[in-house]
């Protein structure tokens, strides 16, 4: 079962099966707010274990890794273990142009093509 979390005409937030799903072209007007709707999600999830899947994502920006890294941290604090970390080509790119890679504390993360989920 799906849930959206977070809709609008650009970008899609949906949780499923112990993961948040980012899809479309997140910007800087709605990071904050998906920052919280993933925030929100993972205080109130139950498991032990979590994915980020971020195969969706068609534009990047420092943004999306801003809310990301938001996740993440909110992920640590509640002691959740990261599984999985999928990243589109274009996040990757981003990521390690940045030198991020050694944040992600995912004990796997992939590349897949955008049109993977």
């Amino acid at each position: 079962m799906s849930d959206t979390l977070y809709s609008d005409d650009a970008v899609t937030l949906e949780a499923r099966d112990a993961a948040l799903y980012l899809k479309g072209a997140p910007g800087f007007d709605n990071a904050p707010a998906l920052a919280t709707a993933g925030i929100d999600w993972l205080q109130g999830y139950g498991g032990t274990q979590v994915s980020f899947n971020l195969c969706g994502v068609e534009r990047t920006s420092s943004a999306t890794i801003s809310v990301l890294l938001e996740w993440l941290r909110t992920a640590q604090s509640k002691h959740l273990e990261v599984d999985r970390i999928t990243l589109s080509d274009r996040m990757r790119e981003l990521i390690e142009m940045a030198e991020l890679g050694d944040v992600f504390p995912a004990h796997e993360t992939s590349f897949a093509a955008a049109g993977d989920s």
